[in-house]
């Protein structure tokens, strides 16, 4: 990689050292002798990966550019050049966004150690610009996709949320619904983005470990503590906590957890001294929390302190075609892992996975793509092609096992009901719900309009 450097310095004595310390083929040196034009050559050409700048500059003092420049970036990397005398105009300048600053006499080495450090380091931050921004697209809030107003509602008030960043959040829902994907889209599209992302599934940690590794601990403080440990919410210090199946938590730990979240502060295993973190807490669970508050084991006041913002995650078949929308995202998703052609689904996979009551959701889904899209041939997945669980079955499918309850049932109610059933799961596709309850369109419609559907 070649890097283009601007030398601004009116002596040119400095200027053909410069120019031999930067000689190698990695660098391309302009240089001026008036910062006003290299200020003009700045706006009119775009910027360099790196300003060598003198202090003491005639029309425009070293200052000055520096405060110009800054205001077309933020981030371009100056070295100010300055003599003995100037050293507190130059702190002055890191003070002002200067990266580094040299005095003369410099030796060669000392120059290059300077702007070989500054150039990393803006490598480096680059590079992490370009992570963050990946992410945000990774997690922009359509990720989420589907076109049913229960999406539409959950989107809208995920960005609400992440505007909040001291707000906690509530996500819940059945497993597989999304809550993880939820809470990194409130987190990389708040002010907090740059921040970490902590994550700890309460569920998969032995309640005996869970304290250690939400609050840390002090070396010696138990059997096989041999060094310090930070706790999970240190680590999401300046960023957000997320405690996925948060009910798993010990009622004992519960008290501690809710310390945490009233004063912000929190007190390692075996210390004295409270430590000051800043983080926020997002929490997710697939169970009743208020059932486990009354029957003692969830605290009402935790639950209050994490419940400041509730989202609602709607099971996938509630989501009639957005199965498909769904699907064929994780279709485009393999194609590109699997290094496949693969341009859709068939009408009769579209039928088997709009049947389907998909117990585990999202999740589920990605699952049985996954698996068909690894052994499919043809241009299009095919209904052999989706391996469906039985557990998913329902009263669309044979077999189902639907039983007459005792005291019977009002079989001109439940037919309107599986009739309104078929055409919301096939987002009003009259064709599609009548192949769904295996009957002719003509017979589906006549029954929709013998039950004043349509």
């Amino acid at each position: 990689m070649k890097y283009t450097l601007f030398v601004i310095e009116d002596d040119r004595d400095t200027i053909e050292l410069l120019k031999e310390i930067f000689s190698e083929d990695e660098y391309s040196l302009r240089c001026f002798t008036s910062s006003v034009k290299a200020l003009n050559v700045l706006k009119e050409e775009g910027l360099p990966d790196l300003v060598l700048l003198d202090l003491m500059m005639p029309q425009m003092d070293g200052i000055t550019f520096l405060e110009q420049a800054r205001k077309m970036s933020a981030n371009l990397p100056v070295i100010m050049i300055t003599a003995h005398g100037s050293i507190e105009t130059a702190v002055d300048a890191l003070k002002k966004g200067a990266s580094d600053y040299i005095t003369k006499p410099f030796s060669f080495e000392e120059l290059r150690l300077a702007v070989n450090n500054v150039l990393e380091l803006n490598r480096l931050r680059k590079r992490v610009e370009a992570i963050n921004r990946n992410r945000r697209g990774r997690y922009a809030p359509a990720t989420l996709m589907g076109e049913h107003e229960e999406l539409r509602n959950l989107r809208e008030m995920l960005l609400q949320v992440a505007s909040a960043e001291t707000t906690c959040v509530l996500l819940h829902g059945e497993s597989g619904t999304g809550k993880n994907m939820a809470a990194r889209i409130i987190h990389y599209n708040s002010p907090l983005a740059d921040g970490p992302f902590v994550e700890l599934n309460c569920a998969a940690m032995p309640a005996s470990l869970l304290e250690a590794e939400l609050f840390g601990y002090r070396k010696g403080s138990f059997t096989g503590a041999s060094s310090h440990k930070q706790g999970i919410i240190e680590q999401a210090g300046g960023g957000t906590l997320f405690l996925d199946e948060i009910a798993e938590i010990p009622l004992e730990l519960q008290a501690k957890l809710l310390s945490f979240l009233e004063s912000k502060k929190l007190r390692r295993i075996g210390e004295v001294s409270e430590r000051e973190v800043d983080a926020r807490l997002i929490a997710a669970s697939n169970r009743d929390l208020d059932q486990l508050v009354a029957a003692g084991r969830f605290r009402h006041d935790l639950l209050f302190r994490i419940n400041v913002v509730d989202c609602y995650l709607p099971p996938l078949r509630r989501l009639g075609r957005d199965v498909l929308l769904i699907a064929e995202k994780f279709i485009a998703e393999f194609n590109q892992q699997f290094n496949k052609k693969i341009s859709g689904l068939k009408f009769e996979a579209e039928i088997k996975l709009l049947a389907h009551s998909w117990p585990g959701n999202v999740r589920e889904l990605r699952n049985v793509i996954e698996r068909a899209m690894l052994f499919a041939t043809g241009p299009r997945l095919q209904a052999r092609d989706i391996q469906l669980t039985a557990a998913g079955e329902n009263l669309a499918q044979p077999g189902a096992g639907f039983r007459i309850p005792p005291e019977g049932i009002d079989w001109k109610e439940h037919e309107k009901n599986v009739l309104a059933q078929a055409l919301e799961r096939c987002g009003n596709n009259q064709t599609a719900a009548a192949k769904l309850l295996s009957m002719s369109r003509d017979t589906f419609i006549y029954r929709l309009k013998k039950h004043r559907i349509i």
